[in-house]
């Protein structure tokens, strides 16, 4: 239990920073403020159903905090934008209403996480217990079953010499008798031992089918006690298999965490993640001067990002230029490689980046990540993205 807390601390930490530098960015594009409530009271909701009111009560209590303020800020922002209606002030106010509203979603997230771990844990805990409790049953019945043998043998060996005992008296007698009697008498004891033979041997046959009733079903007893303990190891080992497989998950976002806070030190960059790829997108002004050659801030750039690939050299790196929609689609496409390749030459000839593990293309205008109807926008779309592959 002391190990894993340690690993449900990581968890949590991973999944605030996964939240703020991806999920973040990409709610204040692409969600609504009222999207980002829902999602948020669903996880809420999710995380009291998994139980995080007895396991997690501090991360649900921070998801309804902030799940609250969220609700406040959008009742508010009503009432400003009945009065105040500029485009500057609703996006403003939508901006805070969904980083509020995403916050409470990750903590909600983090408790619900936190309690299905507890559970798991509890799950696993109670099936060991279940196990060493059958396997301290089975040995005690072992223990029965050798002691009730021994005990029938020893009855078995009394009978036989009571038997013996009796029947010595038994002939003793008949022997004097039969000194006195005839031989009609004779003839009649004969008949009565036959007769007492016959039941005994009745009684025999009856007492061993009893024995063998009783064997069989203690058998199947043993057997079905077997197929339950074979049936909890199974499940123990499944459950073990899981916890396994959930160590690896954690271990790999940990090591995307260490690689996600090595980027944010590279200056004039900025780092997303998305298909387990990390992509680094520097913006052409902070790379090359009009005439597409490398400015001095470029090349420190470049050099940051060639010290982060040579840390992880089993990463294939990919480069992708790309430019906004002015000129002509084909002078864009031939801008955007040239531009490409130029970081991929860089990156090879100063910071000794094996020329097979990069390679570098050209998209020219076809993949604008913002709008390209003014020079904002069109900025944001000139741009190089350095995609890091999943690693081998």
């Amino acid at each position: 239990m002391d190990k894993l807390k340690p690993l449900c601390k990581k968890i949590a930490s991973l999944l605030l920073v996964l939240g703020f530098v991806v999920l973040f960015p990409m709610a204040a594009a692409e969600a609504t403020s009222a999207m980002s409530l829902e999602e948020a009271k669903i996880a809420i909701e999710q995380a009291r159903k998994a139980g995080a009111e007895q396991r997690a009560v501090d991360d649900l209590s921070s998801a309804m905090s902030w799940f609250a303020q969220a609700e406040k800020t959008s009742a508010e922002a009503k009432s400003i934008m009945s009065v105040m209606s500029t485009a500057k002030t609703k996006k403003a106010k939508e901006d805070e209403i969904i980083f509020l509203a995403t916050m409470a979603k990750l903590k909600a997230m983090v408790a619900e996480a936190k309690t299905r771990k507890g559970t798991t844990i509890d799950a696993q805990k109670a099936t060991q217990k279940d196990l060493a409790d059958n396997q301290s049953v089975l040995s005690s019945m072992r223990k029965k079953m050798e002691e009730v043998e021994k005990a029938r043998a020893n009855q078995a060996k009394a009978e036989a010499e009571r038997k013996q005992i009796e029947e010595a008296k038994r002939r003793t007698t008949e022997m004097e008798a039969q000194a006195k009697k005839e031989l009609a008498e004779s003839q009649r004891k004969a008949a009565e031992l036959t007769a007492l033979k016959d039941k005994e041997l009745q009684e025999a046959r009856l007492k061993e089918a009893q024995r063998a009733a009783e064997a069989k079903k203690k058998a199947e007893q043993l057997a079905s006690e077997s197929k339950e303990l074979k049936a909890r190891e199974e499940k123990l080992s499944a459950e073990k298999q899981t916890l396994d497989a959930l160590q690896a998950k954690v271990a790999a976002l940990e090591r995307e965490k260490t690689m996600l806070s090595e980027i944010g030190a590279i200056p004039r960059v900025a780092v997303t993640t998305r298909d387990k790829k990390i992509i680094i997108t520097v913006l052409v002004i902070n790379l090359f001067t009009p005439a597409s050659d490398l400015t001095t801030s470029g090349r420190e750039t470049l050099d940051g990002i060639g010290n982060f690939l040579k840390a992880y050299p089993n990463h294939k790196v990919a480069v992708w230029g790309h430019t906004d929609s002015q000129g002509k689609s084909a002078m864009n496409r031939a801008l955007s490689e040239k531009r490409a390749k130029k970081v991929q030459e860089y990156l090879v000839a100063n910071q000794n980046i094996p020329p097979a593990r990069i390679t570098a293309r050209g998209a020219g205008s076809a993949e604008p990540v913002a709008t390209n109807a003014n020079e904002a926008g069109r900025a944001l779309n000139r741009r190089v993205e350095i995609t890091i592959l999943p690693g081998e």
